[in-house]
């Protein structure tokens, strides 16, 4: 061992006197050395838990992003459902629009028979009566 010489606080004096006292060390040199050992050990160990900070801060980051992607996943899955409801909702009316639909042309078909001559009535046999046509000049 080499021998050096240092200048200490006196706080510092009288805690290697305590260590030796409590009898953790047989002098102050000794005392001297297990608290540079120590503070070794300590900044070993602060070094790994910094290490692990890191690694679980990123990891943190990483299940962050995931769950943000997810979470619009969920929003852009809950759109789609909305739209496919109101297309479902609209296709469960369909049928009622076809029906009225239907009633509302056979009365335009039966009213443009009942109006027309019978020169137009025998063309329309052949060609058929021509609602659509009628319908578009009305509108």
């Amino acid at each position: 061992m080499n021998r050096v010489t240092a200048t200490l606080r006196e706080d510092d004096v009288r805690e290697l006197q305590a260590r030796v006292m409590a009898g953790e060390a047989d002098s102050r040199s000794e005392a001297l050395r297990q608290l540079i050992d120590e503070h070794g050990e300590l900044a070993e160990e602060y070094e790994e838990l910094r290490i692990r900070y890191e690694a679980t801060t990123e990891r943190v980051a990483d299940l962050k992003d995931r769950l943000e992607a997810r979470e619009r996943r969920v929003d852009a899955l809950e759109d789609q459902l909305r739209e496919r409801s109101r297309v479902e909702d609209k296709l469960d009316d369909l049928p009622d629009r076809l029906r009225s639909g239907m009633a509302s042309y056979e009365a335009r078909r039966r009213r443009l028979l009942d109006e027309a001559s019978l020169v137009e009535r025998l063309k329309w046999r052949i060609t058929g009566v021509p609602v659509d046509q009628v319908d578009a000049l009305d509108e």
